[in-house]
């Protein structure tokens, strides 16, 4: 269809010859009505066929390159056969086809092939559009739709550098009949993304076949070795997601070992306690709607175009959402660990850095936010706090104040001119290491002594730093390079007691970030609770018309 529509382009001038006039008047005609809508382009929201044009200086700058006579640049069907196909897949991307003109374009595409002699006006209006719609999906397929600081203010993770010469680049898309590969090219190519992209389809899929039932269930709680009808319809809804439910058994309404399997899978998919009973929190994950689940992977799809390219050949990743610290080397996960993070009301930012060092045994400076929040009211209602958790009161050359000589009842920020510090111990908030990486916000990763804290599923408990399960473990891996710190070693000094900062083999890039979805290579998809409130904003961004672009 689309290509007996577009093969009139590769016919104007006999299409003008039978009209009654040569080729060369006619390329003159669709010169003017080029530069009648190149002139258009120059109000303040150019509007042609009803849609409104973003791209107008690069549109501008790439007609005008021939000052003499300006000439189509969509002249042969295979490139816009191949923009349309590719823009009306964007979907598959979490992207919006409407957002790249796709109905004027097949409509304006539909007049010029039912015309038996093609105006050059709508043949002007089509290179507009076309032109326009290549450059916002190269856009948005290389650097995200939404821009990362406006759309989440506290999202300071590495950004893409994108520097394109943008009238060079569709220049030789055009040229090579190219457009789907240099598309797929500007396409982040992190196993994330893909696998993510690969997850939107499946559950894209889901959706056009009807989604799943809700479901319900009069029992308090479906668990292993309940008969019960109701056992029968959660496996046909864990079978829509998972696709590896048992039907062969002999008896659907018992719940059996293979059952209580896929629950625990769909329990720790979704960031459960994965203990294959089916009670409220599970039901409540079973009846969020596909298109919730959809808008989840459109969101953190979107993140990662955000995201630089090249994040590290070893780097450490901290899903802020899931809770957990990663060491990625060459695309791979070699270490993991549990997380705990900042509170909603102190949010664990979402940036990146350079770990350099890491210290053993650190003393603790209580950070203000901290001291005036937490540890002066402490003191406050108990004057033997500081005693107890071995915290001392410094004057800026480091001599310590006696905490009596204080009037605690009348501290502020403003008045207060020391530091309080924490000596190392089983006591100290920073446990027995910490790894540093410089930031703005005196945030970083380090152990804990309240380690009853990993037992639970959600894990918002710090003021803003990552607390991590295997401290110990991590610092072996971070030194594995350096053979005078065995993990032998490091327990040693550890157990000295004695502070002590050794520096790592290799600086390691650190990228906290916030992703409530995400696929691993097998398909299985992975949900998590927006703890921050923060895919609705950029989800509602999505959802908007594009915004003209910086050029």
């Amino acid at each position: 269809m689309i290509r007996n529509i577009f093969s009139v382009f590769l016919i104007f001038a006999a299409i003008a010859i039978f009209a009654g006039c040569g080729p060369r008047a006619y390329m003159k005609e669709l010169s003017k009505e080029l530069s009648t809508h190149i002139e258009i382009l120059q109000e303040d929201q150019p509007v042609i066929e009803g849609v409104q044009i973003f791209n107008t200086d690069v549109i501008i700058r790439l007609y005008e390159k021939d000052e003499k006579l300006l000439s189509a640049k969509w002249e042969t069907w295979e490139n816009v056969d191949q923009l349309i196909f590719a823009i009306r897949n964007s979907y598959r991307e979490g992207l919006q086809p409407e957002d790249y003109h796709l109905t004027a374009i097949e409509n304006l595409a539909e007049n010029i092939a039912g015309n038996e002699y093609p105006v050059p006006g709508d043949i002007a209006k089509m290179e507009m559009l076309l032109t326009d719609a290549f450059l916002m999906l190269s856009a948005h397929m290389a650097g995200g739709k939404t821009d990362a600081e406006t759309i989440d203010p506290q999202w300071r993770a590495a950004g893409k550098r994108i520097k394109y010469n943008w009238e060079d680049f569709i220049d030789g898309a055009l040229q090579n009949k190219q457009i789907i590969e240099n598309l797929q090219m500007l396409a982040p190519r992190h196993r994330e993304y893909i696998n993510l992209k690969n997850a939107l389809v499946k559950y894209q899929q889901i959706k056009e076949e009807g989604g799943w039932k809700n479901f319900t269930t009069r029992m308090t709680k479906l668990e292993k070795g309940i008969q019960h009808p109701d056992v029968a319809r959660l496996r046909d809804r864990l079978a829509t997601t998972q696709g590896d439910i048992n039907f062969a058994i002999e008896d659907q309404d018992l719940f059996d070992q293979s059952l209580h399997d896929n629950v625990v899978l769909f329990q720790r998919r979704n960031g459960l306690t994965a203990d294959g009973i089916v009670g409220r929190a599970t039901i409540e994950a079973l009846n969020i709607p596909v298109d919730d689940r959809i808008a989840s992977i459109e969101v953190n799809l979107e993140r990662w175009r955000w995201l630089s390219e090249d994040l590290g050949g070893l780097y450490i990743k901290v899903n802020i959402a899931n809770y957990e610290l990663q060491a990625i080397e060459n695309d791979k996960v070699v270490f993991q660990s549990e997380a705990i993070v900042g509170r909603p009301y102190r949010r664990t930012p979402v940036f990146s850095s350079i770990m350099t060092y890491l210290v053993l045994n650190p003393d603790w400076t209580v950070p203000p936010t901290i001291l005036f929040n937490d540890v002066v009211p402490a003191v406050r209602s108990n004057p033997g706090y500081l005693a107890e958790k071995k915290m001392k009161v410094l004057r800026a050359d480091g001599s310590e104040v006696n905490p009596a000589s204080i009037d605690w009842n009348n501290v502020t920020a403003g008045n207060f001119p020391y530091r309080i510090r924490q000596d190392p111990g089983p006591e100290n908030a920073l446990g027995r290491v910490k790894f540093m990486f410089p930031n703005q916000y005196n945030v970083y990763i380090h152990d804990t002594p309240s380690r009853n804290l990993f037992l639970h599923t959600d894990r918002t408990f710090s003021s803003g730093c990552i607390r991590i399960n295997r401290p110990l473990e991590f610092a072996a891996y971070l030194l594995k390079d350096n053979p005078a710190w065995t993990p032998e070693q490091i327990k040693n000094i550890v157990g000295q007691g004695r502070e002590r900062t050794v520096s790592l083999p290799n600086p390691v890039p650190v990228h906290i970030l916030y992703l409530t979805a995400w696929a691993d290579d097998d398909g299985v998809v992975y949900f998590r609770k927006d703890i921050y409130d923060r895919d609705r904003r950029l989800l509602t961004a999505l959802a908007q018309a594009p915004v003209k672009p910086d050029q």
